[in-house]
């Protein structure tokens, strides 16, 4: 099973799924059938399998009458199910290729030199109490938790998907914190928390949140280097046009809003300022954006290589 964080079936999913779907060396791995349970939205590898015209995809209809997911337009069915009785062999072949995924993984993003972003999400999410909140910003955020956080029960993990983009979620979060029972937290970008800075401000009669808001910056849109847009030919209109340096003092900006700031210098920082706080703060993580697309591609080059071995 691949889930992506939000999802109730996290915990009990894959923790490579995404990076093997995309490894030219799973390519036994792939599947007949799929189901699919809710509406898919991070992983570019799973939606290609779902357009697939050789696989036979299935959609498990919402129970509240809301339409269902078939975006590529291949489903055989919607809310029937075939009879599923996988070849025990093929998915232990399964589980020991995302055994050795994961180690791979994990022995890469021990280098300091490993993509910021996934190591601070390793990091988080290992560290969050049990009985957690956890809202997630569109963009990086997200997806470095889906690709880099070990799955774990115990928390509750919001994110705005779909047309909500980055607007609001500071916003989002705050409200999240007020109606959750227990400690509440926020991963965003740099990018997210700018579009939403008015959502630190909270009138002196309304009830003030206790939540950390953990912000990943990197001076700018630092998904964009991942796509099409990031590859060396179109550097020179990068930065202006995609990477948008803004330049702003995170610091400056809470002490302008009241909100607590801390700055973390590395990443191995991060537990001790999770340390239970009462009121708003923004924990601030700097890294460097500008080796993304690299050391994301390092990270499928030594993932691919130790899938290949399993296999």
């Amino acid at each position: 099973m691949i889930a992506e964080p939000a999802s109730a079936a996290w915990p009990a999913g894959l923790r490579t799924g995404p990076w093997l779907l995309g490894a030219p060396s799973a390519a036994e791995l792939k599947p007949t059938q799929v189901v699919v349970a809710g509406r898919p939205t991070l992983h570019r590898p799973v939606q290609r399998l779902l357009a697939d015209p050789d696989v036979a995809t299935y959609v498990l209809a919402d129970t509240r009458g809301l339409p269902w997911t078939d975006v590529a337009g291949t489903a055989c069915a919607v809310g029937a199910l075939p009879p599923l009785a996988p070849d025990p062999a093929w998915t232990k072949r399964w589980a020991e290729a995302d055994d050795a995924a994961a180690l791979a993984l994990d022995r890469a993003l021990d280098d300091p030199g490993a993509p910021g972003g996934l190591r601070l999400a390793r990091t988080l999410l290992a560290a969050l109490p049990r009985g957690a909140q956890l809202v997630l910003g569109s963009s990086n955020p997200v997806r470095d938790v889906a690709l880099a956080a070990v799955p774990r029960p115990g928390l509750t993990i919001l994110s705005n998907r779909g047309v909500a983009g980055i607007d609001g979620t500071v916003s989002t979060a705050v409200g999240a914190a007020l109606a959750h029972d227990g400690p509440a937290f926020a991963l965003l970008g740099d990018l997210t928390l700018l579009h939403d800075t008015t959502g630190l401000v909270i009138g002196p009669d309304e009830p003030r949140p206790d939540l950390t808001i953990v912000v990943l910056n990197d001076g700018g849109g630092g998904i964009f280097g991942l796509l099409e847009q990031g590859a060396p030919e179109h550097a020179p209109a990068f930065e202006r046009v995609f990477g948008t340096p803004h330049g702003v003092d995170l610091a400056a900006l809470c002490a302008a809003t009241g909100t607590g700031h801390v700055l973390v210098d590395d990443v191995g920082g991060l537990p001790d300022a999770l340390a239970p706080a009462a009121g708003l703060r923004v924990v601030e993580v700097r890294t460097d954006r500008r080796e993304l697309r690299e050391g994301h591609a390092r990270l499928r080059a030594v993932i691919d290589e130790a899938v290949a071995a399993a296999l």
